[in-house]
């Protein structure tokens, strides 16, 4: 099978439960997908989650990780392909990034037999992200984003394994491993509030509630053109936000005062500096060029008739978004 076959693949199993980022984000933990986001996914609305730079990056990224976490612990690790579902409750879905071989044994699983009470996973992360000390902690302790926390905790209820480290390279300069034992509990919430939204909204086929402007544009892209009234909590909500965008203008406009007084002291300098530091820089960027080629296709068809069915084989609409509007 070729690469985007197998993409393909993985992703048709992934519609068919929630994995372990998937169930952070049902919850509301995840910085990067809605509750929303991942309904329209597992409903067929949308397509599962693109690969974004940092994704690829990530998974790339994975097997240095592993083998730096070798390294950094002397223990080896295995991959481990086959996705995992939970035998009670089967809309729990997940693919581990790594086992850990137990010590004196030769291998951490075979034939999809599980034979290792560790697991790995490993992820990268920003060298700014390292000094934040409310989402990581020091290394060698359990402090990790509750996101990364819901997610190792899933693939311990899904290999059985009673241990799951986690290796972190922030920005290409640090790795740090954190350790977290199993807390069954903690598993038991996470499965039956999986479970829970799977049935309220992927079998029952009702969206969650939209949690940000960006989830109304997915679940109501046109409007009906119907009025609504407000509460005394929308009524305030709409002045707070006149006000907060007349502040703005007035922010703006201080921002553009204070880039006309740069601008003019500095003339056609390009660096301005002080004490021996760069302050900011006023440089001309590199020429670029436009080609207006409707136009250019327009102005060929009078000398080319196929020129127009050209145009109008490669114009696509694209549907109005939605705008607010203060009135």
């Amino acid at each position: 099978m070729n690469a985007p076959d197998k993409r393909a693949a993985f992703l048709a199993e992934r519609q068919t439960g929630l994995g372990g980022s998937d169930i952070g984000a049902v919850l509301g933990l995840s910085k990067y997908r809605s509750p929303v986001e991942v309904w329209m996914a597992k409903t067929g609305r949308a397509a599962e989650q693109d690969e974004t730079l940092q994704m690829r990056f990530g998974t790339f990224a994975e097997q240095f990780v592993a083998e730096e976490y070798t390294a950094a612990t002397g223990r080896r690790v295995q991959r481990f392909n086959p996705m995992l579902r939970h035998p009670d409750y089967p809309m729990v879905i997940g693919h581990v990034d790594r086992l850990v071989i137990p010590d004196g044994a030769k291998v951490a699983s075979h034939r999809s037999e599980i034979r290792t009470d560790r697991l790995l996973e490993c992820k990268t992360a920003s060298a700014f992200a390292a000094s934040d000390a409310s989402e990581w902690g020091p290394a060698g302790t359990d402090q990790i984003p509750t996101g990364y926390l819901v997610q190792v905790s899933i693939y311990k209820a899904l290999t059985g394994c009673q241990f799951s480290d986690l290796a972190v390279l922030f920005g290409n300069q640090e790795l740090r491993v954190y350790h977290m034992a199993r807390d069954r509990d903690l598993e038991d919430e996470l499965l039956r509030r999986a479970a829970e939204w799977w049935r309220q909204h992927v079998i029952a086929d009702v969206a969650p509630e939209p949690q940000s402007e960006a989830d109304v544009r997915l679940l109501y892209p046109q409007d009906n053109e119907q009025q609504i009234e407000a509460d005394e909590e929308i009524a305030r909500v709409v002045a707070e936000l006149a006000d907060l965008k007349e502040r703005i203008k007035v922010l703006e406009a201080d921002e553009q005062a204070a880039r006309d007084t740069l601008t003019a002291f500095m003339r056609d300098a390009a660096v301005l500096r002080w004490n021996g530091s760069t302050l900011c820089t006023y440089k001309t960027a590199r020429a670029s060029s436009k080609t207006d080629w409707k136009s250019a296709a327009k102005e060929l068809a009078e000398y080319v008739p196929i020129a127009e069915k050209l145009i109008e084989k490669h114009t696509t609409e694209t549907a109005g978004s939605r705008r607010l509007v203060l009135k």
